[in-house]
């Protein structure tokens, strides 16, 4: 896991200023990579890349980057899985390797098959290649989104880097707020993609790339779509469908595994990160490392179903507590951490630092597990607020939705619209638009404008999926990938430490979109699809235990301090609010 940034000047191409200004941004990302830097200049083409490197596959000096494979650069953040695989295939056609690297098969990768290549990639990456040859700079990301690059592109300069943050370091973009984005994190917790805070410059969404040429022109390409593997349903063999998942979730484990650094795994008792440690210290030859947060607080502690994953699998299990205290001395440190505002997050920013004390440098995470098996408890509802967005207009206007949903369920009067986004919102939503709209001092028209601009950003062979599975969808294309992945990158390289998330591997979100809803949602225990993969390697007390999350007692700690009424989360946005704008 690594920072990257960069600069493409098509005029001004000073070899010190451009040197200057990348060593700034490279700076400014040190805890994401500190382990090594290194920069490429191109003087003739006005084109740097900067790179700070945290030492995962290939410790040697052999895999520093900026790394050179004939005309082409990369500077690379993440991990490609399927590496050695892509390596052998390649070897057949005479390509020579120097290094045990992933990132110089990315290289070889594109020399071969150019922008094909993109798609052939299994992993989480974020990274910018030049093509000297035909003078094009990519900058490339991930399927779901996992690794951020955000970047600032005019006619005659594109600015890149992993964060927001940096991108502004440079000195050299316009530098303005954009209260859009304000909008949208007090509708989600989170600023949806491509938005940043900030004027013109953008996230790259997930499954894209950009392309910027010699000429100043730039095209955005998205070269992989998971709305597809909804709409492309497999007849399913029902009785091979456990046996699949099982197939293909150890087979994630074994290719995560692959480090040369110390690796361990988050384990909070629940389902999803008691599965990913099970599968783990199964396919280990030696002892798995676990990592546990407990609190003083017992009706958060979850240290009763630590223990017994801990004991049932051997792991070497290591115990850290948080207190009140250890939450409100991080408070500073905490939004220093975060690039663009959040409501999530800080669960990991303290289990992140745990890790790092631990002397771990990589940790397996459950991230992503709810939305692909429909674990939360919205996709069983899903089916009905459906219906009852789709009743007649007539219908729907007859019913006061404002005093039947009110308080904590006002957010089901986006009901009373039937396109797609007011579905998610009525399920997602933080705030409503009149209420966004008075926290900010803005006309309601502007939120509703916002919204609108949004609803079009959502495909539309999507309103043809079932409930369940567009409830899926959704979590992946905003929650997942605007909040939840984002998070956890930002709060965990805040402590230099490296998160996979084997359950976004992409085989397997790709057969578990593709089967029916009924099947994913079948029988008494919640995400019995997982529960039946692992059922042997883990304690029974686990598939029998309520719900809880990974959650913090937030609330309890910030109701002593300042007490507030409703949900804590929107108390939280609007200190979060604060500090950003």
């Amino acid at each position: 896991m690594c920072g990257i940034s960069g600069i493409y000047l098509r005029q001004n191409k000073n070899k010190e200023k451009l040197k200057e200004i990348v060593e700034k941004m490279n700076q400014f990302q040190i805890r994401r990579g500190p382990d090594g830097d290194g920069i490429f200049i191109d003087e003739s083409n006005g084109l740097i890349f900067g790179h700070r490197r945290l030492s995962i596959i290939d410790l040697s000096g052999a895999g520093k980057q900026p790394m050179q494979f004939g005309d082409l650069w990369i500077t690379f953040n993440g991990e490609i899985y399927n590496f050695l695989e892509l390596k052998k295939n390649l070897e057949k056609k005479g390509y020579k390797f120097t290094t045990k690297t992933d990132t110089e098969v990315i290289l070889a990768l594109y020399a071969e098959y150019r922008e094909e290549s993109f798609s052939m990639l299994r992993g989480m990456f974020a990274f910018a290649l030049w093509d000297n040859r035909n003078k094009k700079l990519f900058l490339v990301k991930d399927r779901y989104g996992i690794k951020p690059l955000y970047y600032y592109a005019d006619s005659e300069k594109l600015v890149f880097a992993s964060m927001v943050k940096a991108v502004i370091e440079s000195g050299i973009v316009p530098v303005q707020k954009k209260s859009d984005a304000y909008i949208g994190f007090l509708l989600f917790g989170s600023v949806p993609l491509p938005m940043t805070t900030y004027k013109d410059i953008f996230g790259l969404p997930a499954g894209h790339y950009l392309e910027f040429d010699e000429s100043g022109n730039k095209k955005l390409v998205k070269y992989y779509d998971f709305l597809l593997a909804f709409q492309n349903k497999e007849k399913v063999d029902f009785k091979n469908v456990k046996r699949k998942i099982s197939s293909l979730l150890e087979d994630s484990i074994n290719h995560h595994l692959i480090s040369d650094a110390p690796l361990g795994v988050f384990l909070s008792g629940g389902l999803d990160s008691s599965a990913i440690a099970a599968l783990a210290a199964k396919a280990k030859s030696d002892k798995i490392k676990t990592l546990s947060i407990i609190f003083n607080e017992p009706e958060f502690s979850e240290q009763k179903y630590q223990r017994l994953v801990a004991e049932k699998i051997k792991s070497d299990h290591q115990e850290i507590k948080i207190t009140k205290n250890d939450f409100f001395d991080s408070f500073s440190e905490i939004f220093e951490a975060m690039d663009q505002p959040t409501i999530d997050g800080v669960n990991t920013f303290f289990i992140s630092k745990s890790a790092k004390e631990a002397g771990l440098k990589v940790v397996l995470s459950g991230l992503g597990a709810d939305e692909i098996f429909c674990g939360y408890s919205s996709f069983r509802k899903a089916e009905v607020l459906r219906k009852i967005q789709n009743l007649p207009k007539f219908l729907k206007s007859s019913l006061d939705l404002a005093s039947l949903f009110n308080g904590r369920y006002q957010k089901l009067n986006y009901l009373k619209n039937s396109d797609i986004l007011s579905f998610y919102l009525s399920i997602r939503g933080l705030f409503m638009p009149q209420e966004a709209a008075q926290i900010l001092g803005v006309n309601l028209s502007e939120v509703e404008g916002f919204i609108n601009e949004l609803r079009g950003n959502i495909e539309t062979g999507a309103a043809n999926l079932r409930p369940v599975d567009l409830l899926s969808y959704l979590e992946l294309k905003f929650y997942l990938q605007n909040q939840l992945l984002k998070d956890t990158d930002f709060m965990s390289m805040h402590h230099s430490i490296e998160v996979r998330v084997p359950f976004l591997d992409h085989p397997l979100v790709e057969y578990l979109s593709s089967l029916p809803p009924e099947i994913k949602l079948g029988g008494d225990i919640n995400k019995a699809l997982l529960a039946g993969a692992v059922k042997n390697s883990l304690p029974q007390e686990i598939f029998s235990r309520p719900k809880m999350g990974f959650t913090f007692p937030f609330e309890k700690w910030l109701k002593k301090e300042k007490p507030f009424s409703g949900h804590w989360s929107r108390h939280w946005a609007k200190e979060v609010l604060n500090k950003f704008n």
